[in-house]
């Protein structure tokens, strides 16, 4: 999606819960069999989705509606690589609840769809959408692994990376990846130690994104959505969660933090980001600022603004946090532009910022922006830059949504 168009929004519960109020008051009618004048592009999906306007002032019963809606269609397809893709462009027309939280919401979809169809591993690639969009199809595909979930853990760690690489895309693949993470949470019972454990199984190339989605699925327990429940002793202080974790995990860990259970004050400057992280040290302390910065803003120019106001390694962790794949559907010229904010940055950051906006740009384009993106860079030390990080592309991404 186009930034100037306005970037998918992934919000705090307050902000959604407004959202989905407006939402409810934009449109009037509608329904499943309703009639099709007035309802734009997407005339199915907005038949689905419009019918459960009537439940939006209980939040429950709506985000139920809407996945059942989703599946609903999904299943009157038959060709999911092909409807979520549709659904994403729907819920990014409308905005709202459905768009900050289709991901989430597209969770039990993909695992209903998997038990209609006896889903397999050897058959995951034919039904993963065929799209790079992190909102409802990368929520669907994990859907469709958690389901997998027991076939992963009798296939063992190399037979489950293994399944992930034949994704077609680089993105694809690191979804599917992220996905085993939280299909090894809900096979463990939400305890983080046991699936952490199993992602490290996976290898230093897949370990740390496996582990994000773990402890994506921990945040989501800890709220008690998507079907899970909260288990005993666990804690909601990102601090003491992430303060006990292997270095090779920590920031995989601090990643969703904040945007799972977002702070009072959403941070808004480079001053809000180090306030909410004083205390912490060297890579808790850079990896709570990817965190934080991850909150402080939709598009991810602005966020990007903000990084510029910290020096060192602070805005080295700043442009970590920065939502890449909301450009994915832009052109090539707008992902350009976004690299080259790389030039107001503090001179100590520069080169972090030009190598990680390198390698996640590497990935949306899967592999077409090291040469085509890269070298639209005015000077030689910052095409070195974004070309070194675009050739680690490959490898562990840990924050990258």
């Amino acid at each position: 999606m186009r930034a100037s168009r306005g970037v998918r929004a992934l919000v705090a519960a307050a902000a959604a819960a407004a959202a989905c109020t407006a939402a409810g008051s934009a449109f009037a009618g509608g329904g499943p069999n309703g009639p099709t004048f007035g309802y734009g592009r997407y005339v199915r999906e907005a038949r689905a989705f419009r019918f459960c306007l009537s439940y939006d002032q209980t939040q429950a019963r709506y985000r139920t509606c809407l996945s059942g809606q989703a599946l609903a269609l999904v299943l009157g397809t038959h060709d999911p690589a092909r409807e979520l893709p549709r659904i994403d462009r729907y819920a990014h027309s409308v905005g709202g609840f459905l768009d900050a939280n289709c991901h989430i919401l597209m969770h039990p979809v993909g695992r209903g769809y998997a038990r209609r169809i006896h889903l397999t591993l050897a058959r995951l690639r034919d039904y993963l959408p065929r799209t790079n969009d992190p909102g409802c199809s990368a929520g669907f595909g994990h859907g469709l692994i958690m389901y997998l979930g027991p076939q992963i853990v009798r296939m063992g760690p190399q037979g489950a990376a293994t399944a992930c690489r034949r994704a077609a895309t680089r993105y694809q693949r690191y979804s599917c990846v992220h996905g085993l993470g939280h299909a090894y949470m809900r096979l463990y019972g939400e305890l983080v130690a046991p699936s952490i454990a199993a992602c490290g199984a996976l290898g230093p190339a897949d370990a740390a994104d496996c582990a994000q989605g773990a402890f994506h699925d921990y945040w989501i327990a800890v709220a008690g959505l998507d079907q899970t429940h909260r288990p005993k002793d666990t804690t909601t202080s990102p601090r003491k969660l992430c303060g006990t974790q292997h270095g090779q995990f920590v920031r995989a860990c601090w990643y969703r933090a904040y945007l799972e259970r977002p702070p009072k004050r959403i941070p808004a400057s480079g001053r809000d980001l180090l306030a909410l992280c004083r205390g912490l040290n060297g890579l808790q302390h850079e990896s709570c600022v990817t965190g934080a910065s991850l909150i402080v803003s939709v598009d991810p120019f602005d966020q990007l603004t903000v990084c510029k106001q910290l020096r060192g390694a602070d805005a080295a962790g700043c442009v970590r946090g920065v939502r890449v794949p909301s450009v994915a559907l832009s052109p090539l010229r707008d992902q350009v532009r976004l690299i080259r904010e790389c030039a107001g940055f503090d001179h100590a950051a520069q080169h972090a910022c030009y190598s990680w906006l390198g390698e996640a740009l590497n990935v949306i384009r899967n592999g077409g922006f090291a040469d085509k993106g890269c070298g639209e860079l005015s000077y030689e030390k910052t095409r070195v830059a974004c070309a070194d990080g675009a050739r680690a592309f490959e490898g562990a991404l840990q924050t990258f949504s």
